[in-house]
């Protein structure tokens, strides 16, 4: 009983002093004599247990809070050893973990909140970001190894559960077991149903997707037949891979079976992926390219000098087919309508500096018209006050013909300078007429490149429509098995 009084005693100490941010070696030699200090009063049991039972319930403490230690007795002192984390050789380096398991912990209540719902939950781009400076000077094992175990030991994950790596952020996933530990395959697959996913891991599989076709998945050389055997299999393995090299730890069969969901739901994309990928070739005058396009948009040929159509073409919902020549024609018109706007836009952007500096020259045209008003305004009040003076001095019987004079002398000098400023004003009042006017013309000149622009882009928007419209249906005969007629 006294062993377990001690035992409860150190544990409750510990839990009302010190929370996760404890890092077990700064547990001092002057904090277990304030601990022992503060339990001095719990009886002592019988057979001398009362060290032992502090050391059990120090190592309980720490390994609570995610810390493998060992407390042991030193010339009748208590010392304590850390165990370094997975990826960490030097007690700097094992803080940094502790930094990092710091962060996870703020996130432990609501990541559990997601749990209890059976729902994925996903740390952002900036949350992974800021998990991987934590870590930058680690580099004994990959930093998403360190990760991946840091998030399953704070959050309590299984080998099964899911820590996924994708589009520069984490997902995570604890599924709910039966009694032979069984996961249930749909409760697996459902993660490829959440959206955030979804998104992320088709910007994965498109990313590599594009790199392929000029490395392992060449498929331009490639006949419409040839093209139809082997692109299942290609496209597959790629999603594959994708799916391995996000979720780091997952069988074989596991990878298969995302990879399945995934190819199913992604496979209309990624042909029209290909389909772009041909008209991108076809414009760049890719040889290969024109004669893969060419396979599947000529559909007639000539038999008996009779034209007869060969193979089912390249049709949208109303009836119009898209041959080889009109689709180059379009493509051809997308460019140059694309060099048009990047043209537009370039000359916009130079507009509009013009319109900032004839802004900034009016801006100080004005400026300078103030403060000659001022300036005129002063002079006229000055002159005005001299007026005065040399009227009230005529007034007096005892007038002075010196300070008349000096006077007189003043009036002149202010009379010359009000002249010269009202040159001044007449010159400042053109310069600023001219800025006004310089202004307005670049003003009237970004109006008029605005409005082309936007035609432009109007323009744009029908032939992007129309293009996403033949990329859909070259996509769709790609994806068909090729028969002639």
């Amino acid at each position: 009983m006294a062993d377990t009084d001690i035992y409860s005693s150190v544990l409750d100490y510990m839990c009302e002093n010190y929370d996760y941010s404890l890092y077990a070696t700064d547990f001092s030699a002057q904090y277990v004599f304030s601990l022992q200090r503060s339990v001095a009063s719990v009886p002592t049991p019988a057979g001398g247990t009362r060290m032992d039972a502090t050391k059990t319930a120090l190592q309980d403490f720490f390994n609570a809070i995610f810390q493998k230690v060992f407390v042991y007795e030193d010339e009748e002192r208590l010392k304590i050893v850390k165990y370094f984390d997975k990826g960490a050789i030097t007690e700097e380096q094992d803080k940094q973990i502790h930094s990092l398991r710091q962060e996870l912990v703020t996130c432990k209540e609501e990541v559990e909140s997601i749990f209890s719902t059976d729902s994925l939950y996903m740390f952002d781009k900036p949350s992974r970001n800021r998990f991987e400076f934590t870590l930058l000077s680690l580099d004994e094992i990959p930093v998403k190894d360190i990760l991946r175990e840091q998030i399953s030991l704070v959050y309590d994950l299984g080998q099964r559960d899911i820590v996924i790596f994708l589009n520069g952020k984490i997902f995570l996933k604890k599924f709910m077991y039966s009694k032979d530990l069984h996961v249930d395959s749909k409760e697996q697959s459902e993660i490829l149903y959440d959206q955030r996913f979804i998104d992320s891991l088709w910007e994965e599989v498109s990313v590599n997707l594009r790199s392929s076709f000029k490395g392992n998945f060449d498929f331009l050389k490639f006949d419409s037949k040839t093209f139809y055997e082997k692109y299942p299999p290609k496209l597959f393995s790629l999603i594959k891979s994708v799916v391995k090299e996000s979720f780091i730890e997952i069988s074989e069969k596991d990878a298969i079976d995302y990879a399945n969901v995934a190819f199913k739901s992604y496979l209309s994309k990624m042909l029209k992926e290909i389909a772009c990928f041909v008209f991108d070739e076809v414009i760049e005058g890719e040889l290969r390219a024109i004669k893969f396009l060419k396979t599947y948009s000529e559909s007639t040929k000539i038999s008996n000098n009779k034209m007869r159509l060969n193979k089912a073409p390249l049709m949208d919902k109303n009836g119009k087919i898209y041959n080889y020549q009109n689709i180059l024609l379009l493509l051809k018109s997308k460019e140059l309508l694309e060099s048009k706007i990047t043209h537009k836009k370039i000359e916009l952007k130079n507009i509009q500096v013009r319109v900032k500096k004839s802004l900034f020259i009016v801006h100080r045209s004005e400026d300078e018209m103030e403060r000659i008003q001022k300036r005129r305004l002063e002079l006229l009040l000055a002159i005005e006050k001299v007026d005065d003076e040399i009227n009230s001095l005529d007034t007096m019987q005892s007038s002075n013909n010196l300070e008349i004079n000096r006077l007189e002398f003043a009036k002149r000098d202010l009379l010359e300078a009000f002249k010269q400023v009202e040159v001044r004003s007449r010159t400042q009042t053109n310069i600023l007429k001219n800025s006004h006017n310089e202004l307005k013309k670049w003003e009237i000149k970004k109006e008029e490149k605005s409005i082309l622009k936007n035609e432009l882009f109007k323009d744009q928007m029908n032939i992007e429509d129309e293009y996403n419209l033949i990329c859909e249906i070259l996509a769709t005969a790609l994806g068909k098995e090729p028969l002639e007629f």
